[in-house]
Parts: structure tokens; sequence; C-alpha cells
């Protein structure tokens, strides 16, 4: 029927079914592949399905590869696992042929192509992971170079930075910046050049004696425009400058750095080195370097103008001061004036008193008759008039002399409670007959204060509000109250019932040389001088009023 020999000659292994599939032949390779061959049953359990499904069998999980393979009538073939004694797993591709009323079958061994293209796809797969990690290697490579250039120029930056924070001095910072360029270009001479007109003048150099200070220097017309460009110029030439007389050895590079504010050019870095130049790598710090020392520039400039203003500003200040103080001074010597002609006539009630008991005094000291127990009385009731009379008087110089106080210009503590009423004095004969003085005086610590000028404001509010009273009132009403608030603060309220001030004169109450007053009874100075004085003591005067209704004028000082 069929010959051995003929199928031993194939390298694949092969077995032929009859109609009845049962096997008929089995050749040498088949043989040396499944020697645990013992029957078919055993043989089909060991296959199963790898990468299909046969979906036209009733049974699946029944179903092996050789039985689907013996159940066909047509060419069969499929991929399938067959598993050893070893628990090995083989994988064939079967394929049959009908051929005389028979199958033969081939089983031929694809497990080392398997592994073949599962190793390749696992090569491809690293390979392509390999690529990534190359590529992510070399960007990470070139982000390292970058985030180390990116160190050193911030570094640089810094360092600069904290110089021009810490120095208004220009020298100094232009110097450490001049420093830092030549160490980064490995330079043998750095210098800055100022913009004169038409051409440029040294100012300051790295080294002592690589170029001599206040050196005039000028360029080719190629690096003038380049410099009008903002560019920052890099080439070999053979002098360092037009008008030099040193010829420059091979190899130097010549960097110059525009230094820029805004539109202005403020001068030149020149920098003059053997080593190579990364332009890429340099441009941009050297650009950085050259626009934080264009802002120092200005800025120390800004700063020497300031202190110029400052120290205009500061005389003028003193001088404001001086003139403040004398306006001060002038305010209260008008004021004492207007204090005299009262105080003048307080004296002379006293002292016209003390004349006339003088005279009675004498007649009785000078008769002939012999003092009687009459008259040695009377003597007794005239001298306790006089001493009376002199304790007012004395009073009254006292007052005023305290009002005055020459000699107390600086800061003291002061219980003002006692001050209003040594102010209220001094105004007494300002205070008009229907004019009743009310005080609600709070419980107040000392106050630190310049007690002179704080007795000139009362005055000035007091004053006024006595003037503000129509003689033809009733009743006039002077309300002084004094407060502690929050235990920071001095508030004092002084309240009348008034004429008030009108609507239009609101804004003008505190201006310098503003009075509604007959001329020859106000200067105009006392409430803009009581509001000077007032935030000199870092406190604020404020005011309420309604015309034909009254005035409240309130002060507000801290106690230290």
């Amino acid at each position: 029927m069929y010959k051995i020999s003929l199928f031993n000659n194939f390298d694949e292994p092969i077995c032929i079914f009859s109609n009845d599939n049962k096997i008929v032949l089995k050749n040498k390779r088949f043989l040396d592949m499944f020697p645990d061959f013992k029957s078919l049953e055993k043989f089909k359990k060991r296959f199963n399905f790898n990468d299909i499904c046969p979906l036209s069998t009733e049974n699946i999980k029944n179903e092996t590869p050789v039985d689907l393979m013996l159940k066909s009538n047509e060419n069969f073939h499929t991929v399938c696992t067959y598993q050893n004694k070893n628990d090995e797993y083989v994988y064939f591709y079967i394929y049959t042929l009908n051929f005389n009323n028979s199958k033969i079958v081939f089983f031929k061994d694809i497990t080392l192509n398997n592994r073949f293209n599962l190793l390749e796809e696992q090569y491809k797969t690293l390979k392509e992971s390999y690529d990534k990690i190359k590529q992510s290697t070399e960007k990470f490579e070139k982000l390292k170079e970058h985030a180390q250039a990116q160190v050193l120029k911030m570094g640089i930056i810094n360092r600069i930075s904290l110089i021009i924070r810490e120095n208004n001095n220009i020298e100094t910072i232009l110097l450490s910046a001049l420093k830092e360029i030549h160490n980064l270009l490995g330079s043998y001479k750095t210098y800055y050049s100022d913009k004169e007109k038409g051409y440029f003048k040294v100012h300051y150099s790295v080294m002592e004696n690589d170029i001599e200070i206040n050196t005039i220097t000028e360029y080719e017309q190629e690096i003038i425009e380049s410099i009008k460009n903002k560019n920052i110029t890099v080439n070999t030439c053979l002098k360092e400058y037009i008008n030099s007389d040193k010829v420059m050895t091979k190899g130097v590079k010549r960097i110059i750095i525009p230094v820029y504010y805004k539109n202005k050019l403020l001068g030149i870095i020149v920098t003059l080195t053997k080593q190579k130049f990364n332009e890429k790598e340099n441009r941009e710090i050297l650009q950085s370097i050259a626009v934080q020392l264009a802002s120092a520039i200005i800025q120390a400039d800004l700063i020497h103008e300031l202190d110029k203003k400052n120290k205009k500003l500061a005389k003028t200040l003193t001088e404001l001061k001086d003139t403040q103080i004398q306006l001060i001074n002038t305010e209260k010597m008008a004021s004492i004036g207007q204090l005299v002609a009262g105080v003048a006539h307080e004296i002379n009630t006293p002292l016209a008193s003390i004349n006339s008991n003088n005279g009675v005094i004498h007649k009785i000291i000078n008769s002939e008759e012999k003092i009687s127990k009459e008259r040695l009385e009377m003597l007794r009731e005239l001298n306790s008039i006089d001493i009376e009379a002199a304790r007012r008087i004395s009073g009254i110089v006292k007052s005023l002399k305290r009002f005055v106080r020459l000699d107390e210009a600086e800061l003291q503590e002061a219980d003002i409670n006692s001050e209003i009423d040594l102010t209220l004095k001094l105004i007494d004969h300002e205070i008009k007959n229907n004019t009743k003085i009310r005080k609600n005086y709070g419980k107040i610590p000392p106050v630190r204060c310049y007690v002179n000028m704080i007795n000139q404001v009362f005055m000035n509010m007091l004053v006024n509000a006595c003037h503000s009273i129509d003689s033809r009132k009733k009743e006039g009403i002077i309300e002084i109250s004094t407060i502690l608030e929050d235990n920071k603060f001095l508030v004092v309220k002084i309240k009348d019932n008034g004429c008030g001030i009108s609507q239009e004169n609101k804004n003008k109450i505190f201006s310098a040389g503003f009075t509604t007053k007959k001329m020859g009874i106000g200067t105009g100075l006392g409430l803009s001088i009581s509001k000077k004085i007032i935030e000199m003591h870092k406190g604020t005067i404020t005011f309420t009023s309604k015309e034909d209704e009254g005035s409240e004028f309130t002060v507000t000082i801290p106690i230290n």
C-alpha cells in the first residue's frame, strides 16, 4: 500500500489514517517525536488548540485538534500545542492530505519558529524601549547641560543682584560684574567704558595695569553699528581699538557688550580672551548681566540725585521748621499782646484799691491825732484788702508767666485740666458777663507735650468761642470736656452756643490768614497754627458747626 521508506525520507513526523480513522503508518520521525505514543485516544488528548477556536463543532470542550482533523473530509490545517511526557509544550502546525481514501497527516514542529517570532517581537519591543530610553537620555543630557548652564548663569546673576541690593556704590557694582565676566570667559583683560560724545572713555578695569583709566577708545564703523543695534560682537582683530598702538597676538577674541537702559547707550564692556567662546551658551548670560548693570547704573544715578534733593529738602525743611516756630511765636506774641489789655485791666482794679488804701493809711499815719481803736481797726481792714489785691496781682502775673513759659520749650508731662484752668484765668476779661463756663473734666493721666504750645491752642479756641457768643443772647454757654479714650488718647472738646460757622467758610477755617473778625482783633493765624501744633503732637483737630447754633472743636492727641 504505502512504502514506509518513502515517508522516512521526510524530516517531519507523518502518520497515515485509514477511512475508519485508524493509524496505518507512522514514519521514523513520528516515532522519534512521539516516543510515548501508546494509543490514539491518549495521543489526541495531549493536543490543544493554540490560537484558533473551532466554531463548527458542537462540543468545543471535548474536541481536540486531532478529532477535528479526522472528522474533516477536506484537506485540513491548524496550529496547536502538544504536551509531552515531561509536561513540556511543543507547537505544531498540522496539515492533512486526502489521498486514496486515506488521510496523510503532517506534524511540523514550529516551536522554534514561535520562539523566534516571540523573541523577535520582544527584541522589537526592547529595541523601541531602548530607542526611547536613548532619546530620553540624550534629552536628559541636554537638559543637564542646559541646567548646569542655567545654574552657572543664575549663580552669577544672583551674586551681582546681591551686590546691587547691598550697595549703591556704582564702582563696587561694576567691578564685581566685570570680575564675573572675566572669570566666566577666562579673559586676561576686562574693562568698562562710558559713552562720551563720539568715543568711549575707560572708567573701570578688573586688572589695575591692563589698561589705563580714562583712556579714550575708538572702534571701527561696523562695530559702532553693531553697538547701536544692541548686539554683542565677537571678533578676532589685530588691534584692541583703532587708536591703540599695540598689536594683539593671534587667536585673541575681543568681545564687546553694549550696556543699554531702554534706548539709551550708557557704555560698553570690553573683554579679551584666548579661550573658545561658546556664543550659544554665553550670549544670554552676558545680555542678562548688561541689563542688570544698566538698571544698577540708572539706580545709582537716581540715588545720587535723590541724595542731593534730600539734602536740599532737609535744608528747606529746617528753614521751614524755623519759620514755623517763628510763626508760632509771632502768633503767641500777638495773643499775648491781645491779653495785655485785659491783664492790665485785671491788674488796674486791685492796684487802684492799693493806691487808694495807701492814701488813707498815709493820712492816718501822718495825722497828729492819737490812733484810736476805730482807726486801728480800719488800718487792719485796709491792710487785709491790700494783701488780697497784691495776691490777685501776683496770681495774674504768675499765670501770665506760666502761659508764656519761655523757659519751658521742651517736651514735658502736664496736667491738661490745670492748664485749661490757667488759660481760663488769663482770658477772664474776654468772657462776657452773660456767658457761663461748664467744665466736664475727666480723670486723665499727665500728657507728654509742649505745654506752652498746647496752652496756645486752648487759648485760641476759647477766645474764638467767647467772640462767637452774641452779647445780646440771654445766656452764652461754653462747655469744656476732657476725656481719656482707649487709655491711649486725650480728647478735649470745646463747645459753644455762639454764631457758628457758615457753610462757605468751613473749608477755610484752618487756612492761614483767614479770619471773620474785624481788623485789629484777629490775625487769621490762630486756628491754622493750632492745627500745626496738634499735628506736631501726632494728633488731630476737627470741628462740627451749625450757623446760628454754635460750634464744637475736638482735639485728639496721644498721651505719650
